[in-house]
């Protein structure tokens, strides 16, 4: 039987929702739906390694809380942004302005952007703010958390009584318990870890994970079986357990499958893609390529913590003292809410 064409858009379009993802979705719809007559603000943190799906739990939460223009205006009951690198008050609110469609988002001084956010976080019917990239609140030069935008945010969420949610890399947990203005806040954190083969119900879930993208790229490709005891461990090798990997890692096979015009992809294309996807982001030349014909897919210990070194990065602790010169003399981000 013939094997209709891919969509470009394949991988992106099969979305697996493992257990850590249904997790992180259920604890942010717990929060959202407990968002109103609440006393003080709810604050939680999504934390992980890169590439362990944070955004993805986020893209798709947000997604289910769009924007929506009604006769009355916009509703926005998800305001969700990226962390600007090294954000400034001024940067910080103007990305939330732009994502509330603000005309006039880079106009204005630091008061004034405040002043709106606030306005329009109420027009909106805004029950939620989430903020991705939060460990951009550590200014990597000093490594001093940046306090200035910490303590906006922080005096932003109380005085709107929203949820807040901070997504970030576990530095961004430093940033929670060192600074006071944050302190006793948040909730138990959820997280988002990469896949242990060593551990039983991880490395099935990791497995179950492949079989769900094999069914998706069975109905257009003849391959070999992704979820296979062999297959599954050259994957889990060239990704070290991270979902964001493996994702990367197909969407480049499909996209080379396309390209060529292939409707069968072998070990080959597989051993390819992985250098293309993988090997080349992480500039690895002290590892085999696990689908090469020559790497022998037999877990042992040595093959397990190459693979645990995949995408780590060192972080290091935030600061817990302010640095520098003292704050400038200008109107404080509590005097500017206060006065709305």
């Amino acid at each position: 039987m013939n094997k209709q064409k891919p969509p470009i858009t394949l991988i992106e379009d099969t979305l697996v929702p493992h257990q850590p993802f249904a997790n992180a979705t259920r604890r942010l719809e717990q929060c959202f739906a407990h968002s109103h007559g609440k006393r003080e603000p709810i604050c939680i943190a999504v934390v992980g390694e890169s590439r362990t799906g944070k955004s993805r739990v986020l893209e798709e939460f947000t997604d289910g809380h769009p924007i929506i223009r009604t006769d009355e205006g916009l509703h926005i009951p998800v305001l969700s942004v990226t962390a600007p690198s090294r954000p400034t008050v001024k940067s910080l609110a103007e990305v939330m302005l732009e994502t509330m469609l603000d005309e006039l988002s880079r106009s204005g001084s630091e008061s004034q952007k405040t002043q709106r956010v606030v306005r329009l976080m109420k027009e909106c019917g805004t029950l939620m703010i989430i903020i991705d990239e939060f460990q951009h609140f550590v200014d990597k030069a000093s490594d001093r958390v940046i306090y200035d935008s910490a303590d906006w945010l922080k005096t932003l969420v109380d005085e709107l009584r929203c949820v807040l949610v901070v997504a970030g890399l576990p530095s961004s947990v430093g940033i929670l318990t060192q600074n006071e203005q944050f302190q006793g806040r948040f909730y138990a954190p959820v997280r988002m870890p990469r896949f242990d083969w060593k551990i039983d119900n991880q490395r099935n879930e990791f497995i179950a994970i492949l079989g769900a993208f094999h069914e998706s790229l069975g109905r257009y490709f003849d391959l070999p079986k992704l979820d296979s005891r062999e297959m599954s461990f050259r994957f889990y090798c060239g990704s070290g357990g991270l979902i964001g990997y493996v994702t990367k890692f197909l969407r480049q096979l499909v996209w080379n499958a396309i390209d060529e015009g292939k409707k069968t992809i072998t070990l080959a294309d597989l051993a390819t893609a992985q250098d293309e996807a993988i090997w080349a982001e992480e500039g690895r030349t002290d590892l085999l390529n696990p689908f090469s014909r020559s790497f022998s897919p037999t877990p042992n210990e040595q093959l397990l913590l190459a693979a645990h070194t995949i995408g780590k990065s060192v972080e290091p602790p935030p600061k817990s003292r302010r640095g520098g010169t003292g704050r400038s003399k200008r109107m404080t981000s509590r005097e500017v809410l206060n006065a709305t």
